[in-house]
């Protein structure tokens, strides 16, 4: 009797135990699905924030440059990049962001390693302002389809990339959907054109000049906005000298943002905005999402320029671009094979040792 007593209980006891483990497991569980909704929805919230603030600063830029009549794009683009500074440094000195690099960043590593990157930063940001002079908003979004051929040419070159069968394909496919779509511009101008492409080079060489150099020293955006900032202006305001300077005061442009304030305040706090944001959305998806969701957004604007603003577009250059979206997903594609085969690599190297 003892015993059947005893196993009674432990019965009871096992039953009891089971019934606490299940419990704890099913809250974890309902913990975790809260989480991953939470974190969802964060996603989805800033991916969308991101999208609206980069295409209206597309827009108002547009504006701002041909219907107000300010043509100076350098100008335009130091105020977002000014704006981010001042921010950060507020953050930075206020104590809400600390510097994790502060030791590293001296006067002599300043000079070898961030001013080259802040000049090639001053190139795209300038050049890449200065086609709105030249080509329509939709035609720019397509030549930015070109993005993957220009970084895959300058990362292997630089020996920081390996040629791959597929991303190959993807890229030469992208290569010729971008000539059909220019070969299909109405209003095409061989300067702008070439403008983009060296935006585009200046960005994908100071892309791989900060891989190279900086290695596994990375940056968080404030961080990075407070030690780059002043290098990309000092270029930045080169550039105003040397192209833009002497035309503004001559023709008394000054009156421009005094008359539309509101406008060039909205552009300023918009570029330091789409930085804090793409950095955020990178954080919350991945760095190939954003890449997907830039392609994506990049059609929406198109759509808008052509139905909002009357751009003209020709079934070519659907074409083309359509092509060139094509060839993006299969040179997208092609990175996650390489990015697979890198680790079963590193894992199967672990095993050995």
């Amino acid at each position: 009797r003892r015993s059947r007593a005893r196993m009674r209980d432990d019965a009871v006891v096992d039953s009891t135990g089971v019934d606490a483990v299940l419990d704890t497991m099913g809250a974890i569980r309902q913990r975790f699905s809260r989480a991953h909704r939470a974190q969802c929805a964060r996603a989805v919230i800033l991916s969308l924030l991101w999208a609206c603030a980069s295409s209206s600063l597309i827009f108002l830029n547009n504006h701002l440059l041909r219907e107000r009549g300010f043509s100076y794009p350098m100008m335009l683009c130091t105020m977002g990049m000014l704006s981010s500074w001042l921010i950060a440094c507020a953050l930075v000195h206020t104590g809400r962001v600390k510097l994790k690099h502060e030791a590293v960043v001296t006067r002599r590593w300043y000079a070898r390693h961030i001013l080259p990157i802040g000049s090639l930063g001053a190139v795209s940001l300038g050049f890449g302002n200065y086609v709105y002079l030249y080509l329509s908003v939709s035609f720019i979004q397509m030549l930015k389809s070109a993005v993957p051929a220009v970084t895959l040419v300058v990362m292997t070159t630089a020996g920081l990339e390996k040629l791959h069968g597929t991303t190959l394909l993807g890229v030469g496919i992208v290569t010729l959907g971008t000539f059909i779509a220019a070969y299909g511009e109405v209003k095409f101008s061989a300067i702008g054109v070439v403008m983009m492409i060296v935006s585009e080079f200046a960005e994908a060489i100071r892309m791989a000049f900060y891989q190279y150099v900086l290695g596994n020293l990375k940056f968080d955006l404030i961080e990075g906005l407070y030690v780059m900032g002043p290098a990309a202006l000092l270029f930045l305001g080169l550039g105003i000298v040397m192209f833009e300077l002497r035309d503004f005061l001559d023709n008394g442009a000054w009156y421009i943002p005094m008359d539309s304030p509101h406008y060039f305040f909205a552009a300023a706090l918009l570029g330091f905005g789409v930085n804090y944001l793409t950095l955020g959305v990178i954080k919350a998806t991945s760095g190939l999402t954003f890449k997907v969701m830039g392609q994506v957004k990049n059609a929406v604007v198109i759509l808008l320029a052509v139905v909002i603003f009357g751009n003209p577009v020709t079934s070519i250059q659907l074409f083309g671009y359509t092509l060139s979206l094509v060839g993006f997903f299969i040179y997208q594609r092609g990175k996650s094979q390489q990015l697979v085969a890198a680790i079963r690599d590193r894992d199967a190297a672990s095993a050995k040792e």
